[in-house]
């Protein structure tokens, strides 16, 4: 049996942006806008989509995310952005629930 964690708590909002692209974690950089995480950065969701100066980002739920370095452990690790869009672990920032990780795929599936 699989267990799957895919649309639990999912929240969306949309906010202006002038680079975010999809499937890539972002942060916030002015009222209402978002842009790419660079490394080391916090970062408050997932871009779903992009259009016309607007993107829909996924900030609270179960959602996949791609990770580079030292694969996380299972349960509340210390995540920031890493320089490809995803996520690194890291000694210092804030903690998020890591529920699944896929070694062979450097994936893991996180709370927001």
């Amino acid at each position: 049996m699989n267990v799957s964690f895919e649309e639990i708590g999912h929240i969306s909002a949309t906010f202006a942006t002038d680079s975010a692209r999809v499937g890539v974690l972002c942060k916030m950089t002015a009222n209402g806008k978002v842009a790419p995480c660079e490394d080391g950065n916090a970062f408050c969701g997932k871009v779903e989509s992009v259009r016309k100066g607007f993107a829909g980002v996924q900030l609270h739920g179960f959602v996949e995310v791609s990770y580079s370095g030292t694969a996380p452990g299972v349960g509340y690790q210390i995540l920031v952005a890493d320089a490809n869009g995803g996520v690194k672990t890291h000694t210092s920032g804030k903690s998020y629930l890591v529920v699944s990780v896929n070694q062979s795929a450097k994936t893991a599936i996180i709370e927001l």
